[in-house]
Order: structure tokens, then C-alpha cells, then sequence
């Protein structure tokens, strides 16, 4: 089995934090193909969502009054997240080749599938890559359902409380 260039490559000698350091890391990942687009993939992603929402729409209207339809919100529920995900991908201009059709591809996408504002999601998401994971800077980590620091866990009471302490199951499995 070949190895990987990834592995064998020599690093350069860059002190941490050193923009240099990303460079060669962005560089080596995509020498192997990795960042490489691939709109077949993301237009299949998109058919078997189409079909699944389409689906469970069916399914929604079809089951009528039944307790029956908390199942269809579950799968609503993860399904509207795959196609955040793939507002995600189209923010970061991942699936096509164009940045202005990317911005309207993840804009109808947050906008129009999924019902978020795109342009909100982006000012909080250009937030965090310019700080991430800086306590206090990035939006991504601050205080909420999920905890991502002991103290903000140890302020969860009732409900909240419980679900912080089962987070790592329930929002990661």
C-alpha cells in the first residue's frame, strides 16, 4: 500500500502561530487532491436530500393526525441540518466553480430549504474563522444548549443541566 505524501513530506521550520505554517499545511493537503472540488458529489448529496425531503413531506401529509408525525419531524429535523450543511460547503465556495453562484446556491439553501438567514449565519460564521475558539471572541463557543467550557457547564441547571451532561451522546454520536 503506497503511503501517503501527507505523511512523509518534510515540514518546514515555522514557529507556531507563523502564517507559514498554514501555507504548507493548505499546500500539502491540496497537492493531494483533498481540497480539490467535486460538484458530482455534492449534486448527488443534494438528489437523495431532494428525495428524502420529498419523502417525508409525502409522509407528513399521508400520516395526518398521528402521533406518528413526531417521527417525520425527526427526520425533517436532520434533514433540514444536511442541507445547512450544504449551505455550509457553498459558503466556504466548495461545490461550484464560481464564488457569486456558491453565495446564491448557500443563500437559497439557508434561505429558502432550510429557513435560517444566510446573511446572519455568515456574519456569525466570519466571526468564527477570524477567532476560532477564542473564549470570548468566537460566537461558535459561547454559553448555550452545548457547553464548551467547564464553567459554562457547571452554570447549567434542570434540563440544560442534564442534557450538558450527556452532550457528547446526544449532539455527537
Amino acid at each position: 500500500m503506497p503511503r501517503s505524501s501527507l505523511l512523509v513530506s518534510p515540514a518546514p521550520t515555522v514557529k507556531p502561530g507563523d502564517p507559514q505554517s498554514f501555507f504548507h499545511v493548505k499546500k500539502l493537503v491540496g497537492d493531494a487532491g483533498l481540497i480539490r472540488r467535486r460538484p458530482g458529489h455534492y449534486l448527488g448529496i443534494g438528489i437523495v436530500l431532494a428525495a428524502l425531503l420529498a419523502g417525508t413531506v409525502a409522509g407528513m401529509l399521508l400520516l395526518g393526525e398521528s402521533w406518528f408525525q413526531l417521527l417525520m419531524a425527526a427526520a425533517l429535523g436532520l434533514l433540514l441540518t444536511q442541507f445547512a450543511f450544504l449551505a455550509h460547503e457553498a459558503a466556504h465556495r466548495q461545490i461550484l466553480a464560481s464564488g457569486k453562484t456558491n453565495d446564491k446556491l448557500g443563500r437559497f439553501l439557508a434561505n429558502f430549504v432550510v429557513g435560517i438567514s444566510y446573511q446572519r449565519w455568515m456574519n456569525k460564521h466570519s466571526k468564527h474563522h477570524a477567532t476560532p475558539n477564542t473564549i470570548g471572541k468566537d460566537p461558535d463557543i459561547e454559553w448555550d444548549t452545548i457547553s464548551f467550557q467547564p464553567a459554562d457547564a457547571k452554570r447549567q441547571r434542570g434540563l440544560l443541566k442534564w442534557i450538558t451532561q450527556r452532550q457528547g451522546y446526544l449532539f455527537f454520536p
